[in-house]
């Protein structure tokens, strides 16, 4: 009798520790998946004033509620740490952003995602944010150029401005503007060289190429000519032109 209780005692144990093992169980892994991953932050820059501040992305990544940021570095290239951080994982722009950690967390994943990030191996590399520093052509890439070409004779036509407050939205950062005339010599060679109909308009500079949200759009309202630069074409989507060819002026409103 003894012995028989001995057994069931066993086994009632052995249940229990069955049925809590499957209920904690599965609460241990939610809570895991759940925790904030954490992270440790390294972030390279050079000398380069015009340069995206890479501590947007930093800070962006801090408020988030599924990070928990370990420590956090800030490293000129000169550094031989920066060095051998950028030969580890073949970064080629600067300023990067090298994220290790606990990246591959799961609540973490739609954040790399979001970034547009990339991974070696476990390491996260936030760069190639416009304007950067190309580190195989030694130069700033991303710095646009805006060339404005009007016709001062067509008062009411659009404000050519009004693409220097769009621009922006792209992320574009606008190096400097340039105005022509048609009338000028140099308004003359741009509408001869991009066969441009219709003012006014703008020409960006071939450093429009580094950005995506840009490219992703840029063909339904211009074209890439076989020097890089961007001619804006759909004009009638701005306001009031003037057709070229015609002479005269077309009130897109109507």
């Amino acid at each position: 009798m003894f012995f028989g209780l001995v057994v069931v005692l066993i086994v009632l144990y052995g249940v229990n520790i069955f049925i809590t093992g499957n209920i904690i169980g599965p609460l241990k892994d939610s809570a895991e998946k759940e925790r904030p991953a954490n992270l440790h932050l390294a972030l390279i820059t050079n000398d380069c004033d015009n340069c995206y501040d890479m501590n947007n992305a930093a800070s962006f990544i801090k408020r988030q509620t599924t990070v928990k940021v370990i420590t956090e570095k800030n490293l000129t290239y000169a550094d031989k740490a920066a060095q051998e951080l950028v030969s580890a994982n073949n970064i080629k722009t600067l300023p990067a952003l090298v994220i290790t950690g606990e990246t591959l967390q799961d609540n973490v994943m739609p954040l790399w995602n979001s970034m547009g990030a990339e991974f070696v191996g476990n390491v996260v590399i936030v760069n190639g944010i416009p304007p950067y520093y190309s580190l195989d052509a030694q130069k700033i890439v991303g710095l646009v150029q805006v060339t404005k070409l009007t016709d001062n004779s067509c008062a009411e036509c659009y404000d050519v401005e009004n693409h220097m407050a769009i621009l922006p939205r792209f992320g574009i950062y606008i190096d400097k503007s340039i105005p022509y005339d048609v009338s000028s010599a140099n308004g003359k060679t741009l509408v001869q060289k991009y066969n441009i109909t219709k003012v006014p308009t703008i020409v960006l500079s071939s450093d429009a190429s580094a950005y995506t949200s840009l490219n992703n759009v840029w063909g339904d309202v211009g074209t890439v000519e076989s020097d890089g630069q961007y001619v804006f074409r759909a004009v009638e989507q701005m306001g009031t032109y003037k057709d070229l060819a015609r002479n005269n002026v077309i009130n897109a409103t109507r």
